[in-house]
Parts: C-alpha cells; sequence; structure tokens
C-alpha cells in the first residue's frame, strides 16, 4: 500500500501507513519526525490520538480529482482550527493532464464516503462548468451536494438514483 501525502498549514505530513476501516493504528511523518498514531471513525469525522493527545476532526469530503487530489475541509472539535481545500495524493501517484500523445485525460469523480446516490444532476454528453453540481449523495445522514472542480464534458455517469455505494467508487467520468 503506498503512502498518504498532504500538507496541513505549514506541515507537511506523510501516513506511512495509511488508515484504513473504522479503526486502526499506524505511522505518519510530521516534518521529518514519525510518531505512532491511532484513529477511530465516527459518523461525523475522525479522533486521532498521537503522542498523548487525542483529536477529533469533523471531515467533509468535496470531491475527488486526480489532478487536484482529495480534496477535503476539516474542522477541530472543541477547537477553532479549520482547513480547506486540502488534498491528499498516494505517493507515485501521477498528476492527470495531457498524456505523452497530448489527449486529456478523463477526470473522475469519486465518492468520499459511502453513501446512496439521490439526484443525478446530468447525463453522458452534458458540458458542465466548474462548481456546476453533478450530483446529490446522502452519506452520514446528510445530503452532500458533489460539484465538478474543472469544465468539461461528461464522458460517463457510472452510477444510478438509488444506488449504495462504497468510499472511493467511481461515479462519474469528465473529459
Amino acid at each position: 500500500m503506498s503512502a498518504l501525502k498532504g500538507e496541513v498549514g505549514s506541515k507537511k505530513i506523510r501516513w506511512l501507513k495509511p488508515p484504513v476501516g473504522a479503526a486502526g493504528s499506524g505511522e505518519v511523518e510530521v516534518d521529518g519526525k514519525r510518531m505512532a498514531v491511532a484513529w477511530k471513525r465516527d459518523a461525523d469525522g475522525l479522533w486521532i490520538e498521537f503522542e498523548g493527545k487525542t483529536l477529533g476532526f469533523d471531515l467533509f469530503g468535496e470531491m475527488d480529482d486526480p489532478a487536484a487530489g482529495l480534496q477535503f475541509r476539516i474542522s477541530e472539535r472543541g477547537g477553532d482550527r479549520s482547513y480547506s481545500g486540502l488534498r491528499f495524493r498516494g505517493a507515485g501517484e501521477a498528476l492527470a493532464g495531457a498524456g505523452a500523445n497530448g489527449v486529456k485525460k478523463s477526470t473522475r469523480v469519486r465518492a468520499q464516503m459511502p453513501g446512496k446516490i439521490m439526484r443525478i444532476l446530468v447525463k453522458t454528453g452534458d458540458e458542465v462548468l466548474k462548481d456546476q453540481p453533478l450530483l446529490v449523495m446522502e452519506a452520514m445522514k446528510m445530503e452532500n451536494e458533489i460539484r465538478a472542480l474543472s469544465s468539461g464534458k461528461i464522458e460517463a455517469v457510472k452510477i444510478t438514483e438509488g444506488q449504495a455505494v462504497e468510499s472511493g467508487a467511481d461515479l462519474m467520468l469528465i473529459v
């Protein structure tokens, strides 16, 4: 399994063993310093324990775009720290863009958490603009509007209304 990297403020963070499942433990590197961590997910986010501290975070997945990485908005529970536009990329994961033959690659829209597709707002062949709503997904008892991170044309719709999807499932392709 590849490492997961990102930045929070000025801190460079690398999960040496990416968090998988509802609870677990692993190791992270923060600005080059390794430390053991444990995590536990709940209905709204995540609890992380490290260096004798436990911090809670509410996570809001916004969309998966290979060109930009995973994008999240995170708020610290019981604190005033909040981060938005956070993107994480697996180690070695390439940026999408023009390939060797100059053809633009598809952008995959993925589910950031398990949920149910409530409404699909576009169809194959539709032109979409950046920030245009694509679908509504119910996750953690809340309706989440999934929006396009860039303009393009809907190449494929891979889901149907009422369908249950797992985290990471492909929902649409945009070219």
